[in-house]
This record gives C-alpha cells, structure tokens and sequence, in this order.
C-alpha cells in the first residue's frame, strides 16, 4: 500500500499533504492517491480531510484497536445491502497485518492514516446520505440536499473520541424504523443465499381454498422462508387451507397485488423471483432510503408512491394511513423531501392552457383572470374544484403538492398512476385534522370552513416533513418484504450502479464557506435612477376583517422576495423558498397555534397584530382580476380528454400556473378607485434605512413587501400591474415628493414627480397632476424600499 503524491511534494507527512486542499474545491495541488495493490483510489473528499485533521492540528486519529473496530464495521456494512470494499476493507486488513500505523517509516504511517480516514469518512457519508449521488441515478426525478461537511467531521470526531467506536456509529448514524425492517427483510433473503437459494414453485391451476396440488408444501415453504410464516398443525400437507390463503393475502398486499388469496400466475411469478433479484432490489431500496432520512424527526409525513399510500408517523409510530394518487408514466411524481408549511381550504384552480382550448367560453363556476399580461382561466372554490376541499402546501421547486379531488372513483383501482404528478388524497379531510393536530381544528370545525366555501390559508404552528419516496421493496416490521412494480422504470439504472465504486464526493459535501468581506464604501443610495431596480413595500389598514377573510388570496413569493425587517429599510429573504408564505403579508391566514373558540383566522386572519405592526393591505375582488401572480408554466403534452377523462379536472403542476387566483392581490381604495397614502407632513426627512418618513400606523395592520424589476414593474406577480416613475436627477438633489397609488388607471401606476435642477423650475410631472396633491403620499425617489399605507 502506497501513498502516491503529486510532483514536488517532497514529504509524506499528513500537514503537507493535506494542507493545500483546506478552504478550497481548487486546490494548486493534485489530490493524493492511494494505491491498494495496483488500484488506485482517490480520497473522498481531500477538503474534508484536510479540514478534519487541521482542527486536529494535523495530530495523528488512529491505533490499532480503532483500525480493527472500523475493519469490523467495513465487513458487517454488508447486511446493510454495501460491500466491505466500499470501506477499504482488504487494505485496512492488510495494513493492520503490516502494522503500518507503527511503523518507523512516516510515509507509511501517512498513507495509513488516510486510508483510514478516508474510509471513515465513507462510512459516515454513506451511511447518512447515502453512497450514490442521486442526481447522477435518475436524474431530474430525485432531488436531496447536499452533505454538511460539518455534521461529517462532526460524526467522525465523535466517533474517534469514544472508547467504543461502533456503538457510537450506531447511536449516531440514522436508522428509521422503514430502514430497520427493510434491513430486517435482507437479512432473512441473505441467510436464504448462503443456504444455496431455493426451488422454484412450477406453473399450475389456479390454487383456491380446499384445493389439492403437490406445489402447495413448496409454497409454504417460500413463505416460511421469505415472510416468516408459521403455519399452524398440517394434516394434509398438499391441501391449500384458509390459513395458507391468509398467508398469501398478507404476501400479495406487500407485494402491490390483489389480496385475494388465489395463487394465480400473477402470484406465483412474484413467488419465483430469482433470488438475486431480489437481493438487488432490496439493496436499491435501502440505498434510496438514505437518500432522504437524514435527521429525520419523529413526526413525518411518509408519502410511499408505489404503493399508492401516505401515511401519518407520530412519535415514530405510524398514526393515520390512506390511498393516494400518483403522477402517470408521462408525469412522474419525484422523489424528494420538503416541510408542510400551510394548508388551503377550498382553493381555486388555474385550468392548464392545454385544458382550457376544451371549453368553450367561460363554464359556471370558472371566471377570466388576468396575470402578467395574459388572462387565465381560473375555477372557483366549491365541491367540483379539480383541488377538491383543500390542499397541503409544502412549498417545493418542482411545484408539487398533495390535495384533494372530485375523482373519488379512482381510489378504487389497485393501480393509482393518473395525476400530473402532484399527490390526490383519498381521505384529505382527516389527514387536514390529523396535520393540525390541534382541538380547535376538530372534523367538526374543518366540515364547517369547508361548507362556508371561502379560500381559507391555515399555517402549521411547526413544519412537518414531507417524505415522497420511490420504493420498490419495503418490508413491516417483522421484515416480511413487499415487491412492488417498477412503474416509473428507475430500478435499472441504480441496479447497475450498486456494485460501482462511489463517485467523488466534493459534488455531495456542501461546506461552510467564509463570509464575504464587507464593502469598505457601501452605496448610502440605492439603485434606482434611469430604470434600476427598485423595491416597494405596500402597506394598509384593514377596515373589514371577516371580508377580507372572505375575499383576499395570498401572494405567494418567488424565489428572490424579500420580507420586511423591523427596521424597515432593510430586506432579508423570505423563509420558505420557492412559493412560501411571507411571514407578514397582507393576507387573511389561520394559524394552528389558536385554541379559540373557532380557529385562528375566521375573524381576520391572525391575531390582531400589536400596536408597533405594519398595516395590512385590504383587497377587493375588482382589482383581483388583474393582479394576480406570474406566468404560466409551459403545457406538457398529454392524452385527450376523451381518452383520459380522469385529466380533466386535473390540476397538478405540469399542466398549468399553480394558481392565479390564489395568488391574486386586490386593493380597497376610495369610492372613486383611488387609494390615497398619506404622511406626516411635506419635507419630512427620510430615515437612513431608505424607508419612507414616518406615518401615523392604524390598528390592526400588517404589511406586504413586492420587489420591483429594472423597468419599475412588480417581479413578483404580474408583470404590467405597476410602474414607478423614477426622477431623473442627481441623487444628491432628491427630496421628498408625493405620490400617490392610483388604481383607476390600468395598469395602476406609482407616479413621481421629478426634482428640479438648482435655479430651474421644476420639471413635468411624469404623473397626472392629480397624483401631486397635498394629501398624497410624500417619498423620497432614492428610497430602495416603498412604503405606501393605504386609506
């Protein structure tokens, strides 16, 4: 065994050869080599390491009692489906025999001591993340966070720190409950292989109860083998009795078939197996398990594609499970992992472009919506919504969700692939309650909001993990293995990579990268002359609550909003990703937090915010129709209605926007359309943070923060609602203006008038003059954020 360095290096010590891999993904340096008797292999990660052993001070981690627990954790890694190879397991068996790590020669006791490392950093990895890159298995159907380089240099520290390094391992590595008895499972199909496999069971008559046939001591054998059953006394050993039928009913369910208790062809062929199959399959299956179980707490939200199911785990223990419907062949569902965020009762729905070219003109109980220059088609709330009653957001970015549907009879079919890949739940009403988890939030009080027909936001007072995963073996917990179809096609490709060594993994290991150095002359002025992008911030007070409960939809963000500090100048982004909720939008929302008499929300939303809040924007359904959230995601192509008519009603994320009227926003104003914002006085000076001068707050208010583009227009929703005017003077001669938000024009414009010149008179209005008024809103044109409370 050899340690082999790049040219130059002069000495084989650990700081010399490690060191110029620390802080960085390009090092000057070539990454050393290990030659394990005439193959050479890579060090996983040499930042890692590198960053491992300089926490150190580049001191020596290994003895020999650690080398021999870690041989032993390598050789026993296979009962988790690895290969001892996949931990160095004949190199770290040779160097031990060598005594390498006392060796008086210093390049071998380096090249020990990486070899070592780099195998426990293998296993902690693979263990925790899992071996394969996922990205690379299926790309663009299975999506994971990367590695924290921190967690592993933490795992291995910990794991060299004790005296017993294997029990450690075990306590710190995760190990769901779906992971142990699928391990279970292999290990009974393991013990099978060793004892030389087994017969198979030949083809026949169907086999029904009372029947008699040679094959049935064969039968029972396969599942005394592979399910553990125990039959009761036999009298007649070839006679198919009611307890073998039971038996084989519990096979045919795990094994996605109808549980009828007829061993038929279907039957018999999942019987007969080949063995190795079955090995490999069950391998897949735990290596796509650790794709996702990370950190994985005790409550969570198991959404099991292939078998058509989710379930509700709580403190570990499965709570709740009910049927669901998956994406077809064309439009997979994805595997991936994401936090349930807020639910929706009785939501609209855009209808796809490719679906709408089927009506003709405008149905009852659809109206016209503008968005972003284009009008959609959008289905009102109410028991023929293609969302159903409601809907579970786990705001993710590949616009994927669970709801409910008005297409009850498909949750009768045992083989449920018809949806544009979000997830159709067959019970949602009782998985709403079981969410909330809360008294006030009975079946009762769901049934009521339900009823009343109104657009309800409802936020969890802590995020749930939402886990979708693609298996196709998962086993109970007597590790009796359910086979299921391979529907999507994904096994293969992983199959063939099991046995292949893993890849490097600097694209896996995300590492903590230092903070940029502070701009030693920050710009005091934003951007903002001559079309740069500028943000505005809209606030309002609310004089109706139980209307605007009523009628108000929440805008949900993109990827680059930003919410409102205290402070209100500066911008943090918002929580939540890709269509989150901000925390202090002007929406009317529920949280589950309350237990009132009637769930938080019903009068208003959230609770009435303290007197220091912002205020909140009041909507009307008028100006509804034409703010209303971004363009259309592009039409996939898919079957005639007439072929699939279940894809009429469809509302998943391949076919159509998430929801323009979800996303709406309306705007109360005065009677003649016009919403006037007021402040102090004309000449207040503006704060530092570039937030507008301060103004009298009304009661029960909150705020919405919006981005605007280079061109002044809203980025965040449609893209022709509101332009801003910019003054174009220097920004040393900007003062305080008014403004005023006038939404009788279309689009509504934000109208600045521009400052005059030293000794000039003031220059054109950009806005009708109107907008100029004494009683309008004064600003300052370099402010980044726009502050505009609202009559």
């Amino acid at each position: 065994m050899v340690l082999l360095l790049a040219a130059g290096v002069a000495a084989a010590d650990l700081r010399t050869t490690l060191s110029p891999f620390a802080g960085t993904d390009e090092p000057a340096a070539e990454p050393p080599l290990i030659d394990l008797g005439g193959r050479e292999i890579e060090l996983y990660s040499p930042r890692l390491l590198a960053e491992f052993y300089a926490e150190r001070d580049f001191r020596a981690a290994w003895d020999g009692a650690r080398a021999a627990t870690l041989l032993d954790l390598a050789q026993a890694s296979r009962a988790d489906g690895f290969k001892p190879q996949d931990f160095h397991a004949k190199a770290i068996a040779a160097l031990l025999d060598d005594g390498d790590l006392e060796s008086d020669d210093p390049g071998r006791r380096t090249t020990a001591e990486l070899l070592l490392s780099d195998a426990l950093l293998r296993y902690v990895h693979h263990f925790r993340f899992g071996k394969h890159n996922p990205r690379h298995v299926n790309p663009g159907w299975t999506f994971v966070e990367p590695a924290d380089a921190e967690q592993l240099k933490a795992d291995m520290g910990q794991a060299l720190a004790t005296p017993d390094m294997a029990e450690e391992l075990a306590a710190t590595l995760p190990s769901p409950d779906f992971y142990r008895n699928l391990k279970r499972g292999y290990q009974r199909y393991l013990a099978i292989a060793d004892r030389g496999g087994w017969e198979d069971i030949p083809a026949g008559p169907n086999l029904r109860v009372g029947a008699e046939d040679p094959r049935v001591p064969l039968i029972r054998e396969h599942l005394q083998v592979i399910d553990g059953y125990e039959p009761v006394f036999v009298a007649e050993p070839e006679i198919y009795d009611e307890d073998l039928a039971e038996a084989v009913k519990g096979f045919q369910r795990r094994s996605g078939l109808a549980a009828d208790g007829i061993v038929g062809p279907n039957t018999l062929r999942a019987l007969n197996v080949p063995l190795d199959e079955r090995l490999l399959a069950i391998r897949a299956n735990l290596e796509r398990m650790r794709w996702l179980y990370n950190d994985l707490p005790a409550d969570y939200l198991f959404v099991d594609l292939t078998a058509f199911e989710l379930y509700l785990v709580r403190d570990g223990e499965e709570a709740w499970r009910t049927r669901g419907i998956i994406g077809t062949v064309e439009d997979q569902t994805p595997m991936f992992r994401d936090e349930m965020e807020y639910l929706v009762f009785n939501p609209t729905w855009t209808v796809p472009r490719s679906i709408e070219k089927k009506f003709k003109g405008v149905p009852a109980g659809y109206k016209r919506v503008r968005s972003g220059g284009q009008y959609y088609l959008v289905q009102q709330p109410g028991p023929r919504n293609a969302l159903g009653r409601v809907k579970f957001m786990f705001p993710n970015g590949h616009a994927i969700y669970l709801h409910d549907t008005p297409s009850r009879y498909l949750f009768n079919r045992s083989r449920r692939a018809y949806s544009h890949g979000c997830v159709r739940v067959h019970q949602p009403l009782t998985l709403a309650e079981q969410v909330l988890n809360k008294p006030a939030w009975s079946q009762a009080e769901i049934n009521r909001v339900v009823r009343r027909g109104k657009t309800r936001w409802v936020h969890l007072d802590e995020h749930l993990p939402v886990l979708l995963y693609y298996l196709t073996a998962k086993a109970d917990a007597k590790g009796r293995v359910g086979f299921r179809r391979d529907i999507y096609n994904r096994d293969r490709r992983l199959f063939a990579m099991l046995d292949e060594p893993a890849e490097n993994g600097a694209a896996r290991i995300a590492f903590a990268e230092p903070e940029p150095e502070p701009d030693a002359n920050p710009a005091d002025e934003p951007a903002g002359d001559n079309g740069e992008a500028v943000a505005a911030t809209t606030e309002a007070s609310a004089e109706d609550e139980e209307a605007s409960v009523e009628q108000t939809a929440e805008v949900a963000p993109q990827a680059d909003d930003t919410a409102t500090t205290d402070g209100g100048g500066d911008t943090e982004p918002a929580a939540g990703g890709p269509g989150a909720l901000p925390a202090a939008s002007g929406v009317q929302t529920a949280s589950a937090t309350e237990d009132n008499e009637e769930p938080a929300g019903e009068r208003g939303g959230l609770e009435a915010p303290e007197a220091e809040s912002q205020p909140r924007q009041s909507l009307s359904s008028e100006v509804a129709d034409t703010l209303t959230d971004g363009a259309a995601t592009p039409d996939a192509p898919e079957p005639s209605a007439e072929a699939r008519p279940e894809l009429q009603q469809d509302a998943d994320h391949r076919s159509g926007p998430a929801s323009a009227a979800d996303a709406a926003v309306s705007i109360e104003g005065d009677g003649d359309g016009t919403a006037t914002a007021k402040a102090e006085a004309m000449g207040a000076p503006p704060l530092e943070s570039g937030v507008l001068a301060p103004w009298t707050q009304t009661e029960n208010s909150r705020a919405e923060t919006v981005r605007l583009d280079a061109e002044g227009r809203f980025s965040d929703r449609a893209s022709d609602v509101w332009t801003l005017t910019e003054s174009n003077g220097p920004a040393a001669q900007l003062r305080v203006e008014p403004v005023r938000l006038d939404l009788s024009e279309q689009p509504p414009r934000i109208g600045l008038a521009p400052t005059a010149s030293p000794g000039e008179a003031a220059a054109v209005p950009s806005a009708r003059a109107e907008h100029l008024d004494p009683g309008a809103l004064r600003a300052q044109a370099a402010a980044p954020v726009w502050t505009l409370p609202v009559d």
